[in-house]
């Protein structure tokens, strides 16, 4: 599953990953103990992610 939140909540940067998160969550489309890529990239080209699982 890829979270589009930028189409329905335009550019939130430091806030997207969590605001995509709790939608996923909301919607059903990840479940509690699925392992989940969270990835971010900002100016200058700075980019990091880590992988969790879903409380």
């Amino acid at each position: 599953v890829v979270a589009r939140d930028v189409v329905d909540s335009g550019n939130t940067s430091a806030a997207s990953i969590p605001l995509a998160f709790s939608k996923l969550v909301e919607r059903g489309e990840i479940s509690t103990g699925d392992p989940v890529l969270l990835f971010g990239f900002g100016g200058n080209l700075s980019y990091a992610g880590q992988v969790v699982r879903c409380p």
